[in-house]
């Protein structure tokens, strides 16, 4: 009889799904590195997709890219955790959207925005709004 071998569960088409854990942060001593530069925190992104840092309060209004391609306008709902992201460690914030739906989504992985003129004017220009 023969068996096929038993996957990885981590591995799914080929990508490497390894659990990425949050963990609780303390924002009064966190440390955004290079990113908490003056220069960063005036500027805008590029591109609807560009990792940028951002650092939100509970209750901001947000767009947050979903993993169907689409973005929503949803609510911070509480405080951040860490853990990795594409740009090295960095803050996952909690995001409520699409009426029932929640989970945490990170800036520097450019897939949360705020809702601020230019990134709205972003949206116009992608057709998303």
């Amino acid at each position: 009889m023969y068996t096929t071998p038993k996957k990885d569960p981590r591995s799914i088409m080929g990508t490497d799904r390894r659990p990425n854990p949050l963990r609780y942060v303390n924002l009064k001593e966190w440390d955004d590195g290079a990113y908490g530069d003056i220069s960063f925190q005036e500027s805008q992104p590029d591109t609807l997709e560009e990792p940028w840092p951002y650092r939100f309060q509970s209750g901001d209004s947000v767009w947050i890219h979903s993993t169907g391609y689409d973005w929503y306008q949803g609510r911070i709902s509480g405080l951040p955790k860490a853990a990795q992201t594409k740009m090295g460690d960095g803050l996952f914030w909690p995001v409520t959207y699409n009426r029932n739906k929640r989970r945490y989504a990170a800036p520097l992985n450019g897939e949360l925005k705020p809702d601020t003129p230019p990134i709205r004017k972003m949206l116009e220009e992608a057709g998303i709004l």
